[in-house]
């Protein structure tokens, strides 16, 4: 069989060259050409959405694959970002503790973190992650670049309560940079104004006059930090006292770093020296 099947294909490449142009095989060579053709061409336009399907599928998962890479660039991209910001921000933060600490020499500046409000007997306090171990004590004096926190009320080795200056029990000595006149500001709660008591009715007081510590009865709070300016002025003539409503300077809900004051005077000793205080100060008010 096999034989023949390779003296049939001899012949035919025999008769295939020697042949002419017009010669029976290569007219049977063209018209098999013709009949297939059509055929060809109908095959693969059939095929073709086929292929597409197939290669569109392929492409799809390179798709996905490069979308997943990109949405992973990008939440990198994000994360840096925000990192960046927080960064900046605690460096500006930075930048202000240094400005403060050249605003009180004779004083050392302890920098804490505000961890959140703390249970406590008062209503308007905050617990920060210094603490004895730094040089704090009972009635040190609590500020940020924008002014007067508070004080602090309780220390342990490695942490303290700080009770703002908006709680109710809270007090200070202060003076109105513009009409001269002291008194006593004093905490009202939750986000409300603060309320300056002790200011005569004859004093010329306005709004957004600048409110500050005074040195009044040699109160905790070092003079001249800022505590806010006066939103109201009572219009009562017949009182023997000026009311007087006071924007504090800070906003005490969006707390995050304070500084504490540690003093280094003679009163910084005192206070050092009050270790019954450390435990736990009940007098809310400063002045």
């Amino acid at each position: 069989m096999l034989p023949a099947f390779v003296a049939l294909c001899l012949l035919i490449i025999t008769l295939d060259f020697r042949q002419s142009r017009l010669g029976p095989l290569e007219r049977a060579r063209d018209f098999a050409t013709t009949m297939v053709s059509p055929l060809q061409r109908g095959f693969a336009v059939a095929v073709r959405p086929i292929d597409d399907f197939f290669s569109s599928i392929a492409e799809l998962r390179d798709l996905r694959t490069r979308n997943s890479e990109l949405e992973q660039r990008l939440e990198r991209t994000i994360a840096r970002s925000g990192w960046s910001k927080t960064l900046a921000r605690e460096n500006r933060r930075l930048h202000q503790s240094l400005k403060l600490q050249k605003s009180y020499p004779t004083m050392k500046v302890v920098t804490a973190q505000v961890l959140g409000s703390t249970p406590s007997n008062y209503r308007w306090a905050v617990q920060i992650d210094k603490g004895r171990s730094t040089g704090i004590r009972s009635d040190m004096a609590v500020v940020v670049p924008d002014g007067l926190v508070g004080k602090v009320v309780q220390v342990t080795d490695n942490s303290s309560t700080v009770l703002l200056l908006i709680d109710p029990g809270a007090a200070a000595g202060a003076r109105i940079v513009q009409a001269g006149a002291a008194g006593l500001i004093a905490g009202g709660g939750s986000s409300d104004n603060l309320s300056l008591n002790l200011i005569g009715n004859t004093s010329r007081v306005a709004v957004d006059d600048v409110v500050v510590t005074s040195s009044y009865n040699r109160g905790v709070f070092p003079p001249g930090i800022r505590i806010g300016s006066v939103a109201e002025v009572g219009a009562d003539t017949r009182l023997l006292e000026k009311e007087i409503e006071v924007e504090p300077a800070v906003n005490f809900t969006n707390l995050d770093f304070v500084d504490v004051l540690v003093e280094s005077g003679p009163h910084g000793g005192r206070a050092g020296g009050r270790t019954g205080g450390d435990r736990g100060s009940r007098g809310a008010g400063s002045s």
